[in-house]
């Protein structure tokens, strides 16, 4: 398991973004705080799925709110270090170790400065593979668990216990609770045994973000296309998945709106060459479908990821502004994400779109889209 420092923990900041997907909240106010752990000599640990006890009890970490409010917030030690210590009182039990809900943006960096605060291990997997907007797109509760009874707090230690009858009412609970607390909140939820986990959570997801950081460092460095390289690293790096570059433009018009507890946008991207079609993406804290005319280029739960142009830096959607130089990358859903049950969740239906999941890679012959 790595030893963290400043430099792999931007390496994990920059993998997370990627995996992010746009959403996930900006992972630098994130970084900074698990720098201060490491600066402080608080080292997390990292524990594989695998070596999890059946028994141990799990809870998920995570920040909640929309992107646009989350980056505005400077975290809190001490609100982060009471919300574990009430949520051992709450579920009248120890945690045995910490687990993220998801591995996207700054939801990949608050439970590792967590488990760093705390001395928890943090196990190296999550909840979706990627990040999603609502607390019930996850794996877990795709499989029956429940993300309820779960505990609350804004940054300044105010409370709130909540238990639903199913993980779509607690999410509208949370959303209510959110936006009457300024716009975000710290989570303690997803109570899962140690055997739960290991059935249900994605296994390795922050070595992985942490490899595709220090990829995308590396290439700067030693590639003169660091995107071209990216993708034929993604393209091998897990049997089954497969990444595509699918548009190479700059950013003509984005649109930005915080509205019930998410960030919702569009960013229209004209082509880089001045002459072809634009491309538009639909945004809920995540980038969610791309489309080029009437053509659907990609749709969750495909990933949908925007990169600067020369550098390959990942981007969040409530950073994007007018004028960049941008390019569009697709990469397969993990495998789990593709059954029927998993896209009654997190499939475009689920987020009011219109367009049926199809992989990107539908009709491919080893060639980018046009």
């Amino acid at each position: 398991m790595p030893c963290f420092d400043t430099i792999s923990s931007q390496d994990l900041a920059r993998g997370a973004v990627l995996l992010g997907t746009g959403g996930g909240g900006d992972p630098h106010v994130g970084e900074l705080f698990l720098r201060r752990q490491l600066q402080r000599g608080l080292q997390p640990r990292l524990l594989p799925l695998a070596e999890l006890a059946d028994e141990a009890f799990v809870v998920s970490v995570a920040g909640i709110g929309a992107p646009t409010v989350l980056v505005e917030h400077l975290l809190s030690e001490a609100a982060l270090q009471h919300l574990l210590q009430q949520a051992e009182a709450f579920y009248a039990r120890p945690i045995d170790a910490l687990i993220c809900a998801e591995v996207g943006g700054a939801n990949a960096m608050l439970p590792l400065a967590a488990a760093a605060l705390s001395g928890l291990p943090l196990v190296d997997a999550d909840g979706i593979g990627r990040a999603f907007p609502h607390i019930d797109m996850t794996t877990f509760g795709i499989h029956g668990c429940s993300a309820s009874p779960a505990l609350f707090s804004d940054d300044l230690g105010n409370l709130a216990r909540l238990s639903a009858v199913d993980n779509p009412s607690l999410e509208h609970m949370v959303r209510a609770l959110a936006a009457s607390l300024g716009g975000s909140l710290y989570g303690v939820l997803y109570p899962l045994s140690g055997a739960q986990a290991k059935r249900f959570a994605v296994a390795g997801s922050i070595t992985q973000a942490l490899r595709i950081g220090r990829h995308i460092r590396e290439a700067r460095a030693g590639s003169a296309d660091p995107v071209a390289g990216l993708v034929r690293f993604l393209d091998g790096l897990e049997p089954g998945r497969r990444a595509r570059e699918l548009f190479d433009g700059k950013v003509a018009d984005v649109r930005h709106e915080t509205r019930d507890g998410f960030h919702w946008g569009q960013v229209l991207l004209e082509p880089a060459s001045g002459s072809g079609e634009a491309v538009v993406i639909d945004i809920q804290n995540e980038f969610l479908r791309a489309r080029q005319g009437e053509r659907v280029l990609a749709v969750v739960p495909d990933l949908l990821c925007l990169l600067d142009s020369e550098s390959a830096e990942p981007l969040t959607a409530e950073n994007l502004r007018y004028g960049m130089r941008v390019r569009l990358l697709a990469y397969a859903a993990p495998p789990c994400l593709l059954s029927e049950a998993a896209l009654a969740v997190v499939g475009p239906a689920r987020f009011g779109l219109d367009s049926p999941w199809r992989s990107f890679l539908a009709d491919d012959q080893g060639r980018a889209p046009a």
